[in-house]
């Protein structure tokens, strides 16, 4: 741990000049006194020991894979998620006029919804002008008449607020559709206080990670069962949002479904899972409305799924938020705020309002062309549906590009004065400068509705105005609120009963599957290429490079170079062929691909799988792209295998040790035994017929088995199950019967076999019974392998020479057909997991009803 500086004379504030625009430091120069415990603390480290936490902050956030953009295709994020080392403090009449700003403001907003869902009083009474309301692109008409309990549309949601100097906060943006940004307060906080501590020392914070837990029972609460079946609905493509969807998915508990993996029967909603179709009770949608169902909305942009509104209409699954809640986050409304506040509760608004100005009202244009340099430009929705209606094109997000799009579209546009927000603290290159800042602050609605303390602080830089359609900043702050001044209050809620699990969506099983073949496919390329190496194929003579031939071209065959594998004649150098199998990710069967695609999976389904496993594969991917930049060398080559396959076992008992032993965890273990099994077939199919065409019984040593048998992490085994030289039908036996050897193939059906009949245990027996079934006739098959029936002694683990048996003749071409047979059956297990847990279609050839749907 660092110590405190001792060096008083060392202000580390001095580059930032206080006054009314600095929320920290006065016109005097001193901490305000709600900053002064954190103004402390800094001011006991010195300048290189604060560089110091800021560098292990960014290296826990780089570890953490904290991100904003798609991550997916080995590609960098140019989004860095960037956390300051500096918090934002709020004081106690500042926080208690927010939090009740924010209930206020949350329920006039629910209030303007239910009404134009409803008689539309705020028309009637021309509170606002018509076509502001009507013209607004989230306004969806087939929502009209639709219930939502208690008139709750948004029951989760969120204010963007700006401090506009001396603890004048005002509102600058509603988000009470699909609110964006827990995930990154609750990540801020535990890495900030993970790595700077003193400052949670110093001050009593109120936390922030049960809002995650008031979320959940939020939404266990809309449905009348005791265990209702929840879900998180996502879009189809993995984006800037995933991450948080993900992050808040796990800390729920609960799974995530994109629109293809639900489907309408009955007027009820179903879930593909591993079981066969699950109901759904309550939704959480992280899409828009207008996606939500193309039967009722017409979206040509998104699937949706089919008849999903007439399920709500019926009331047979609760949405959260409520579909067509979009219209509240109408920015036109903005300049409407008080007036809706006064109208629907006859209050007066607590918190102002940022100045907005509506460009289809010509004077409100005219005053902002007149004053553009000092507006921010903004379309009155973030939504789809309203670039569908200009043209189907987004701008570029640069002010020029806006307010091309704002002169020829005004009605869909609004400007806002930009607002020099108080600064705060920012760590740069060791010194500390003043930066603006905005709030994000987060409620759940209810009997009695919570109010998260603190929220999501962005920092704002010259680039503000042009990158406002992102998540995108200067950095992100934690927010710090005294926890005496939050009210221990939990929302009124039934409680809900715990009940059986859910079965996991079949999307994300097949996703897990795929990843556990993957990584069992890359350790097996790096540790059979490293097998080879040691070879030193080079420096083999011409009849050593014949006789380990066939063992190259099966590790050529099974990891799809077919070019190498038909070579009649062994090439002088493998170097080329290594390298391939290590660090081409345009090759399907390489280290590098195959990690990327488990990788890739993986971030699929973060909600299933723990953040260590990810930072385990993660790591991986770092290391193999700083080593694809650097020279080519045997030695390098096979340190790089070496590794991986350290690694690879390294992700393997992080799994063991950190996933829940549930239905994901027998997934992952599934693709690996399964590739396991297909990968020793795959090398025997070619490696065997072709090492008999050489094989003398009698010789004093068989250097191709003996290297088959390493080739295939067997040779440990071999030695303590038979005590003797390498024959080929002890081999034989070895490899593809051996019970106790992890390497063999009845060694992978067997845990096959264990892993499905466990599946099957909390649900419909019958799901594992059929392909139980087949994995007992693939292994009947195993053991009529002629070269397994031959009947020979082993029970004296002698020579063959000295036992006096009659040397084996087997016709290697009828060993080669038999080969292809089982590989051949073994691959098309594959085909059958497919149709029982992924695609169903067991389920589908039954119900011509749901062959339609899909």
């Amino acid at each position: 741990m660092l110590t405190p500086s001792n060096d008083a004379s060392v202000n580390h504030f001095s580059g930032c000049p206080g006054g009314e625009g600095n929320a920290v430091i006065s016109g005097e120069g001193a901490p305000r006194a709600h900053y002064q415990p954190v103004v402390d603390v800094f001011q006991s480290f010195s300048r290189k020991q604060l560089g110091q936490r800021q560098k292990r902050l960014n290296h826990e956030v780089d570890e953490l894979s904290l991100q904003f953009s798609d991550a997916s295709k080995l590609k960098k994020s140019t989004n860095p998620w960037r956390l300051d080392l500096f918090p934002v403090v709020l004081p106690k009449d500042e926080w208690k006029r927010i939090s009740a700003g924010i209930v206020q403001r949350a329920l006039a907003f629910n209030a303007y919804v239910a009404d134009m869902y409803g008689d539309q009083q705020v028309l009637r009474q021309r509170v606002i002008p018509h076509e502001l309301a009507l013209r607004d692109p989230a306004l969806l008409r087939q929502l009209n008449g639709i219930e939502v309990p208690h008139g709750e549309y948004s029951q989760f949601g969120a204010f963007d607020l700006v401090d506009v100097g001396g603890g004048n906060w005002k509102v600058s943006e509603n988000h009470m559709g699909t609110p964006f940004g827990i995930s990154h307060v609750l990540q801020n906080r535990r890495v900030l206080s993970a790595v700077f501590p003193e400052l949670y020392e110093e001050i009593d914070v109120a936390p922030v990670a049960s809002f995650s837990t008031h979320l959940l029972e939020m939404l266990r609460a809309q449905s009348p069962r005791k265990n209702p079946h929840v879900l998180l609905l996502t879009n189809e493509n993995t984006g800037q949002a995933y991450f948080e969807e993900s992050f808040i998915a796990r800390h729920m508990g609960i799974s995530i479904a994109q629109p293809k993996d639900l489907l309408v029967r009955e007027s009820r909603v179903f879930l593909r899972t591993i079981r066969g179709l699950e109901p759904v009770d309550v939704i959480y949608r992280r899409i828009e409305s207008s996606a939500l169902d193309p039967i009722a909305m017409p979206n040509r942009w998104a699937r949706g799924v089919p008849g999903l509104i007439n399920v709500v209409r019926k009331g047979n699954v609760a949405i959260v938020n409520a579909p067509g809640v979009g219209v509240a986050d109408n920015r036109a409304l903005l300049r409407y705020s008080d007036r809706l506040i006064k109208h629907y509760l006859k209050e007066k608004p607590i918190l102002e309002t940022v100045e907005t100005y509506h460009l289809d009202d010509v004077d409100q244009r005219t005053h902002v062309w007149e004053h553009s340099e000092e507006m921010v430009i903004k379309p009155v929705q973030d939504h789809d549906i309203l670039w569908q209606q200009l043209g189907g094109k987004r701008p570029s997000g640069t002010s020029a590009s806006m307010r091309q799009f704002a002169r020829k579209y005004p009605e869909y546009f609004v400007a806002q004065k930009f607002q020099k927000s108080s600064e705060v603290p920012y760590l740069k290159n060791g010194h500390f400068v003043n930066r603006g800042m905005q709030l994000r602050a987060y409620y759940i609605l209810g009997a009695e509705p919570i109010v998260l303390p603190g929220g999501m602080a962005r920092q704002t830089s010259a680039t503000h105005r042009t990158r406002r359609l992102s998540i995108v900043s200067s950095g992100l702050k934690d927010v710090l609120v005294k926890d005496d001044l939050v009210e221990k209050l939990a929302p009124k809620r039934r409680a809900t009963a715990s009940g059986s699990r859910f079965s996991i969506g079949s999307r994300v099983a097949e996703s897990l599957y795929w990843v556990g073949r993957y990584i069992e496919r890359a350790e097996n390329t790096a540790r059979q290429f490293n097998i080879l190496e040691k070879l030193r194929w080079d420096q083999l003579a011409h009849t050593e490079q014949r006789s380990y031939w066939p063992l190259l071209q099966a590790v050529a065959a099974a990891t799809g170079q077919q070019a190498v594998a038909k070579l009649k004649k062994p090439p002088s150098d493998t170097l080329e062929l290594s390298s391939t199998l290590l660090l081409d990710s345009s090759k399907g069967a390489s280290v590098t691909a195959c990690l990327g695609s488990a990788r890739n999976g993986l971030e699929n389904v973060r909600e299933s799988i723990s953040p260590e496993v990810l930072e385990v594969i993660e790591e991986m991917m770092v290391y193999l792209r700083q080593e694809a930049k650097k020279p080519v060398t045997r030695a390098r080559l096979r340190q790089i295998s070496e590794r991986i396959v350290s690694e690879v076992a390294r992700f393997n008992g992080t799994a063991e040790r950190t996933l829940s032993h549930d239905d994901a965890w027998h997934f992952l273990r599934i693709g690996r035994f399964y590739e396991r099994a297909v990968g020793t077939m795959s090398v025997l199919e070619v490696a065997l017929p072709r090492i008999m065409k050489t094989y003398r019984e009698h010789d004093s040593e068989s250097a191709e088995l003996t290297a088959l048998l390493r080739l295939l992490g067997s040779l440990d085994a071999y030695r303590r199950e038979f005590r003797s030289r390498a024959y080929l039908d002890r081999v034989s036996r070895l490899i593809v019967l051996g019970d106790t050897n992890p390497s063999s193939v009845m060694f992978c059906l067997h845990n096959l076999h264990y892993a499905i009949g466990t599946l099957s245990i909390n649900g419909d027996r019958e799901l594992g019974h059929q392909l139980q079934k087949s994995l007992d006739q693939l292994m009947e098959e195993l053991k009529g392998f002629t070269l397994i029936k031959v009947e020979r002694t082993h029970a004296d683990f002698l020579d063959i020479e000295e036992s006096g048996l009659e040397p084996l003749e087997v016709d290697a071409q009828k060993i080669a057909v038999e080969m292809a047979e089982l590989t051949k059956e073994i691959e098309g297990f594959h085909k059958q997991i497919e149709d029982v847990f992924f695609n169903h279609q067991n389920v589908f050839a039954q119900d011509p009803m749901l062959f339609d749907l899909e």
